[in-house]
Parts: structure tokens; C-alpha cells; sequence
């Protein structure tokens, strides 16, 4: 698992999205005379307040061919 690094300033402005939802942001931005950071931090403590992980454990289940000398399985 890849654990992300805390950062120990105020703010963190390297987190990427994709062109279109950059434009979209940078079109609330404009239109409500807003920075690019006010936008950003609503839509994503919106997002975040709204949000759960949801874990679930698998089974999974292994099958393999056998071919040959069935009692000694040793010899996968």
C-alpha cells in the first residue's frame, strides 16, 4: 500500500486533475470572482464531508490443473 506524506505547510498546490476539470474550476473561478484555491478547497471539503471508504475482505479462490500422480501433490 502507498501511504502519501503529510506536508507540514499551510497549503499544498500540486495536487492534479485532469484539463477538463481544471477549466471547470477555473470557469466557477471567473465567474463567481473567486480564486483558483477558494474554489479548489470548497469543492473538495465539499467532496471530503461527503465521502466514506468502504472495506470489504475477498475470497478467492485458487484452482490449478493436476496433471499426472494425483496423490502426491507436492509436485504442483
Amino acid at each position: 500500500m502507498i501511504e502519501v506524506e503529510r506536508q507540514p505547510k499551510n497549503t499544498y498546490s500540486r495536487i492534479r486533475c485532469s484539463n477538463n476539470i481544471y477549466d471547470e474550476i477555473t470557469n466557477i473561478a471567473n465567474e463567481c470572482d473567486l480564486t483558483l484555491k477558494e474554489v479548489t478547497d470548497a469543492l473538495l471539503n465539499y467532496g471530503l464531508a461527503n465521502a466514506q471508504i468502504i472495506s470489504s475482505e475477498k475470497v478467492v479462490t485458487e484452482s490449478k490443473l493436476v496433471i499426472g500422480d494425483f496423490d502426491n501433490d507436492s509436485n504442483n
